[in-house]
């Protein structure tokens, strides 16, 4: 299978993630490149809340309720855009702000760039369509798209049912089970072709409307943006072979333009949206998306829209202050400090309940404080080499942005997650980490993937100070050739001739920095991700996961196995993802899922009897039928045990059926009557 073979997949993946928050958007009537960021948002809160209601609605999980719910909110959208026109007295007519086509076509080639600089890379990482990532939580993600599939319900709460726990973030699992279903391609397959949509489309848009809207709409902005995406080994690469952490990645994915509509709605950004109530309500359309994609991306966003909301609030009451006296203006003194109040009280209450349990966040500190530092402003976070040309393009971003005084509350959100990275990595593992930093788990990675986010605007900034720099004799050259045309008209056609010259003279020598800053970008950083990123989803004798013996037994399994039966198994190594691959069941379909009840003898002895009645009530309750035996060699190369399995095939109660390698298949003759 190779990867034009997927062009369909990646086709539909695109109309799943942008049709639906398209038609929302259409019918807000948003403008200009906010229709085309906003849209995935949308779209995934879509299909997320359409997953949950289904169950509800008694209907299986498909296109139909997604279908249901987009006619829905683009109905709302529609009203709410209709009477905030009859409110302003503009009732079928434009917005004065027309949309610059200059700015959209400079942002489309950006995010072309971005995408085919992001894409390559996994494409290379990735190796086949099929390939999957052999890493522990893989077995969770893979298997649980199939669960939903044979469920028909990908509601996230009832997703973790499959390991016997609790509720779970399903909103990327829908997306997948979504593709799997309509496009009819392999679970692999389908992940790697949604994973490189959201990374290498929905990311990089995400971060050009981020930066247009904290900076404004110039090319210059556009495209640094769009080229910096791609520029961090931490983000979108690091997610995808970590862990791995698919639900986070798409969470992360969203976060750049949830934080711009933010942005926006404060009032914050020097390009406004059309109307405020607009876009409070499209805030309120992507944040469902984004908690139930990840919800500690929620936190994230809370955390890093703090400054930007302190810095709005301190306006807002100095205003107050200066405009309003007596009573009037003791009631509204009141309502903001009742409003203060209120929000942080909430904030607070969610910062201790949005998090895993604490036996969950156990990862240590990596470094010492003094390189977590360093690391944040370096972008290099985790150990990735230093990225030169990013470093160099923040710093003065940082200081163009104090000099000009110009959009300093971003320098707090910067602040804020570099905090949150410098605790995660390098503090003692003790309650004030725990308080800050359990929501992520205490895990480096989940904090590092947030970096690029914050870097991309102030390193943009920077980048376009450069450009503005280098090319201010040619732009001044040019300004007074125009000034000349009009004073002379005699002049004109030469004057013309020579504006033509400085502007082809300044769309060659921009097209160089392009190609510069994409050459500059694209070193070490991002390399060394690739490379990380390419050794988990390799297929060979030794895979830590699944080896290619194994795979090709597992391939086997639908001719071998009936439908219906069930296969025991060690899911430590790899053996439960036939269930994803193959579509044949074991009893743990996640290395961490509950052993069924009556079931245990079978994994780790003693060993039953042939009609043992402790463990036969099970049996044929489950239908186990086989044994999936690939030995003690473990994802994260320990040895858990499992000798029951192997005591069951030496008393004689298995027989072999068939093998590759050192897998092998066993029939179970246990409690035949």
């Amino acid at each position: 299978m190779s990867w034009f073979d997927q062009v369909p997949q990646f086709l539909l993946a695109l109309v799943l993630l942008f049709i639906p928050g398209l038609a929302v958007a259409v019918a807000a009537r948003l403008e200009g490149l906010r229709i085309f960021a906003l849209a995935p948002g949308i779209s995934v809160s879509i299909v997320a809340i359409s997953a949950v209601a289904a169950p509800f609605l008694g209907l299986s999980w498909s296109l139909l309720p997604v279908l249901g719910t987009t006619a829905v909110m683009t109905g709302l959208a529609l009203a709410a855009s209709f009477l905030v026109a009859r409110k302003s007295n503009k009732v079928g007519a434009r917005h004065s702000g027309r949309p610059q086509w200059s700015v959209l076509a400079v942002s489309a080639v950006s995010v072309i760039l971005a995408a085919v600089l992001v894409s390559r890379r996994l494409i290379k990482a990735i190796g086949q369509p099929e390939s999957f990532s052999q890493t522990f939580d893989n077995v969770f993600h893979l298997n649980a798209i199939r669960y939903i599939l044979d469920t028909g319900s990908g509601s996230s709460l009832t997703l973790n049912a499959m390991t016997g726990a609790s509720s779970y973030p399903a909103a990327w699992h829908d997306l997948v089970s979504l593709l799997v279903s309509v496009g009819g391609g392999g679970i692999p397959a389908s992940v790697n072709v949604v994973n490189i949509v959201l990374a290498a489309l929905v990311w990089p848009l995400g971060c050009i409307y981020l930066a247009q809207a904290i900076w404004g709409n110039r090319p210059a902005i556009c495209i640094s943006a769009g080229v910096l995406s791609a520029a961090f080994g931490a983000f979108p690469i690091s997610l995808l072979d970590f862990g791995v952490l698919y639900p986070n990645f798409l969470a992360v994915a969203l976060l750049p333009l949830v934080v711009g509509i933010s942005v926006e709605v404060l009032g914050l950004s020097p390009a406004p949206i059309r109307s405020r109530f607009i876009g409070v309500l499209v805030l309120l359309a992507v944040l469902p998306g984004l908690s139930l994609a990840h919800p500690s991306a929620a936190m994230a966003w809370i955390a890093m829209m703090t400054p930007a909301a302190a810095y709005v609030y301190v306006r807002l009451v100095a205003r107050t202050l200066a405009s309003s006296r007596g009573r009037r203006g003791a009631l509204n003194l009141a309502a903001l400090v009742a409003v203060l109040v209120g929000t942080v009280m909430v904030v607070r209450l969610l910062w201790n309940l949005v998090r895993p349990p604490a036996e969950a966040a156990f990862w240590p500190p990596v470094e010492t404080t003094g390189q977590a530092i360093g690391e944040v402003i370096a972008s290099s976070a985790i150990g990735r080499p230093v990225g030169w040309a990013v470093l160099a393009l923040t710093l003065i971003g940082i200081y163009v942005t104090i000099r000009s005084r110009r959009q300093l509350w971003w320098l707090g959100t910067y602040a804020v997650v570099g905090f949150l990275f410098v605790v995660v990595s390098s503090f003692p593992a003790d309650q004030f980490r725990m308080y800050w930093t359990g929501i992520w788990y205490n895990d480096p990675p989940r904090l590092a993937a947030l970096l690029p986010l914050v870097t991309i605007p102030l390193a943009s900034r920077g980048a376009v100070c450069i450009w503005d720099l280098f090319f201010k004799s040619s732009v001044r050259g040019m300004e007074a050739l125009q000034r000349k045309r009009l004073a002379r008209p005699e002049g004109a056609a030469t004057d013309r001739a020579g504006v033509r010259q400085v502007a082809t003279y300044s769309t060659v020598a921009g097209l160089l920095m392009v190609l510069a800053l994409g050459a500059a970008t694209q070193r070490a950083n991002v390399r060394q991700a690739q490379d990380a990123m390419a050794g988990s989803y390799r297929l060979a004798a030794d895979s830590p996961l699944v080896s290619q013996d194994e795979l090709k037994l597992i391939d086997r399994l639908p001719n071998e196995v009936p439908k219906d039966a069930v296969l025991v198994g060690n899911p430590w190594n790899g053996s439960s993802l036939a269930y994803a691959l193959a579509d044949r069941k074991l009893i743990q379909l996640h290395i961490l899922s509950a052993v069924p009840e009556g079931t245990a003898a079978l994994l780790n002895g003693p060993t039953p009897a042939k009609d043992d009645p402790a463990t036969c009530p099970a049996v044929r309750k489950l239908n186990i039928d086989y044994i999936l035996d690939f030995g003690h060699r473990e994802v994260h190369g320990r040895d858990n045990g499992y000798k029951g399995l192997d005591n069951l095939i030496a008393s004689g109660l298995a027989t072999l059926e068939d093998s590759e390698g050192e897998a092998k298949l066993y029939k179970l003759h246990l409690c035949d009557s």
